[in-house]
């Protein structure tokens, strides 16, 4: 059971801390929930979760430990970029799903396949699709945001680290 001030990752959703664990009365119904708020986020956007739905409970997970992190920074140059699907819609399906599944190594086969297509394009004098990019700043935040937070560096010096990584 998660307790209030715990910061968890809430799927797709990225870092969130508990806020408060209580009863609720909707309709005619009294249940228990999570309440969480997003990291660093606005104090008004509350997500609630249902204490007893197990599908969106197992959703939260502790965050990674600093060496679980490091690991992955560390691998990131062996994970294959992820396959590209020519289709813009099933592709875009597919990045989603695969980001909101939360596998780390996933997420980086994603960014590595955007990566690699936005290379190609700008050869050919042409931008990324628009999903792309936003597929792209999704799984960076995904990743990057819990990272950040463990390690205690900014955002941006994660990015830095990875890029560094990658070379």
């Amino acid at each position: 059971m998660h307790k209030i001030g715990d910061n968890i990752v809430y799927g797709a959703s990225g870092v969130m801390t508990v806020v408060d664990v209580r009863e609720e009365q909707i309709g005619d119904e009294s249940r228990k929930y999570y309440v969480l708020q997003s990291h660093g986020g606005h104090k008004d956007s509350l997500t609630f979760v249902p204490v007893d739905n197990e599908k969106l409970v197992s959703a939260m997970r502790p965050l990674l430990t600093k060496e679980k992190i490091l690991a992955i920074i560390k691998d990131y140059p062996e994970v294959p970029a992820a396959e590209w699907i020519n289709d813009n819609r099933a592709r875009a399906e597919r990045f989603k799903s695969v980001i909101e599944g939360g596998d780390h190594k996933a997420i980086i086969g994603v960014i590595k396949a955007i990566q690699k297509n936005s290379l190609r394009r700008g050869e050919e004098g042409k931008k990324n699709y628009l999903s792309d990019d936003a597929a792209m700043r999704k799984a960076e935040h995904t990743l990057y945001s819990e990272f950040s937070i463990v390690l205690g560096v900014p955002e941006e010096e994660v990015a830095e680290m990875v890029a560094k990584a990658a070379e």
